[in-house]
């Protein structure tokens, strides 16, 4: 048995939430109404409470409080409502959450905001699939913090002091990476092969993310690579900008068609965003 798997075996996974799933599948099913959403929402104190107030951020422009579950879903649509509860229940994979744990979250959360950005010119994607994505393409880190914490924090402090990839250092340190790990937990946790894909891939050499057969997979992947690397270049969810690292930004430019000056204007937007971002998810 690798390595990796039996990390996978051994520790204690935490399942897909129950309101989440419930959740998901109620915003699947194409009579579901508001009265339904909120009584499997409000099974969940903290996700209730996190609706709510993003209901009433100056995002939505409301001049009046909200100040139920269905007025809430009936402003945001089912489709924001679906990002946010996965963004939520996220967090339960972290059986600790100080610092670093803060960070990870800070950068899924950035390659989150990112990928949606640049979803929008692309018109083969989902956005709220581009979004799920961006949120859950390095779960695989989550579980090697709480496997093995010590190593997990040794190799985040020589990333940060080397100035080298973290998946370089898993390969040194683990003999494997946190994509593997991902690839392996979403299969665990029956996730779409789609996003399965992408969690295995997002650190992928560009001729190993072409060679994927599924075109719409091969744009999702391309999306999350590039913006995993914007917020890593920004240093999102890192100590700081990380200007020197070799993360092949270029190739996936290309691969999606998107120009120098382009990106610019999407780098720009991505700061603004991914500021509004973060305060409507702080508790």
């Amino acid at each position: 048995m690798k390595a990796s798997e039996l990390i996978i075996k051994t520790i204690d996974i935490p399942g897909v939430p129950m309101v989440a799933l419930e959740i998901m599948k109620l915003i699947d099913q194409s009579h579901t109404s508001l009265d339904d959403l909120q009584q499997a929402i409000i099974a969940d104190e903290a996700l209730a409470a996190r609706i709510l107030k993003m209901a009433n951020s100056s995002f939505y422009g409301v001049h009046q409080n909200i100040n139920t579950i269905s007025e809430a879903i009936a402003i945001m649509g089912f489709k924001t409502l679906r990002t946010i509860m996965l963004a939520a229940s996220t967090r339960d994979v972290y059986k600790r959450f100080g610092l670093t744990e803060q960070k990870m979250w800070e950068h899924s959360l950035g390659v989150s905001v990112a990928a949606g950005i640049i979803a929008a010119e692309m018109p083969l994607l989902n956005n709220e699939e581009v979004v799920v994505a961006g949120l859950l393409h390095d779960v695989g880190k989550t579980i090697l913090n709480n496997s093995q914490p010590e190593r997990f924090s040794f190799i985040t402090q020589r990333m940060n002091e080397e100035r080298v990839t973290f998946a370089s250092l898993e390969l040194e340190i683990f003999g494997f990476t946190h994509t593997e790990i991902g690839y392996l937990l979403s299969e665990k946790w029956g996730f779409p092969q789609t996003l399965s894909n992408v969690i295995l891939y997002h650190h992928a050499g560009y001729s190993d993310v072409q060679s994927l057969a599924d075109p719409y997979t091969r744009t999702l992947c391309q999306v999350i690579a590039l913006s995993d690397a914007l917020c890593i270049r920004l240093g999102v969810g890192y100590r700081g900008p990380m200007a020197d690292l070799e993360l092949g930004e270029d190739q996936w430019q290309e691969a999606l068609g998107i120009s120098e000056e382009r990106f610019a204007a999407i780098t720009a937007n991505f700061k603004s965003a991914y500021m509004h971002k973060k305060l409507s998810y702080r508790e």
